[in-house]
């Protein structure tokens, strides 16, 4: 059975993995029975003049290996440092795409605060998403500042676009916690950027693989999509793509859900 190990400080753990691989089918990798595993090491809960940070260290699979935490950006390093006391939700991705993820709770010491984040994703082209942040230990008394705008007693952010932010609380003593926090748009590339593509991309001497690109730029081919995602948001945005006489266009609402999906990470979702 796959394990997440978790070294002592640790209060509370769940296990929870995953192996997925979005080029099974061509690489022929079975990532459910990979032996990737995670454990996480040097850990240092957070306190109130002491933020919380520790190291991810994977085993088995295929190296080299790559970590995220909580959805950020996959990194070569497994370490992670200016963390509050919060749930997170570490991942490691080995050479062939498999990845495998646990969830944890970084626990405050006796003067820090505790951090638990609610989010909802915004759509594309409007700030729609939403930030509350739940915080307990201090003194009890709190106000809330995102990415180190003015404080306020409210532990609500609206009206919130996709990008990154950091939260900060602080209690009445002076003592503050800061996390991040991701907000995704709601675009999907299984139910709306592949049918934009295929509709107005995989044409005829365009892309479909009989283009001088070759067959990587079949987009009607998920793993190329997710490969040359960067290019196509360039390309669309500069209206490139699809060429001019192919009889194909693409909207600004369309070209702008193009770049939100690249912008969230070019998620396989």
């Amino acid at each position: 059975m796959k394990k997440f190990i978790i070294y002592p400080l640790f209060v509370s753990f769940m296990i929870y993995m995953g192996c997925s691989n979005s080029s099974e089918e061509d690489t022929g990798i079975d990532c459910d029975a990979s032996d990737l595993e995670l454990a996480v090491t040097n850990v240092e809960n957070p306190d109130c003049d002491t933020e919380g940070s520790f190291t991810l260290v994977a085993s088995g699979g295929t190296t080299p290996y790559t970590y995220s935490l909580d959805g950020g950006d996959f990194q070569s390093s497994g370490d992670f440092s200016n963390l509050a006391a919060k749930n997170y939700t570490a991942t490691v991705m080995d050479a062939d795409g498999c990845t495998f993820q646990g969830t944890f709770n970084l626990t405050a010491g006796p003067n820090g605060i505790t951090l638990s984040i609610d989010k909802t994703n915004s759509e594309c082209s409007s700030n729609t998403g939403t930030i509350t942040v739940d915080a307990s230990g201090g003194d009890g008394s709190f106000t809330y500042s995102l990415d180190g705008g003015a404080a306020q007693e409210s532990n609500s952010f609206d009206n919130v676009g996709a990008g990154n932010y950091e939260v900060t609380v602080t209690d009445g003593t002076g003592c503050s916690a800061t996390t991040s926090v991701k907000i995704l748009t709601t675009i999907s590339l299984e139910g709306d950027i592949m049918p934009l593509l295929q509709a107005n991309c995989v044409v005829s001497g365009c892309h479909n693989g009989d283009n001088s690109c070759g067959s990587s730029c079949n987009w009607s081919v998920k793993e190329n999509v997710l490969g040359k995602a960067s290019e196509i948001k360039s390309r669309t945005s500069s209206g490139v793509m699809p060429p001019a006489g192919s009889g194909q266009s693409l909207t600004q609402a369309e070209i702008d859900m193009i770049a939100c999906w690249v912008d969230d990470g070019a998620l396989d979702n």
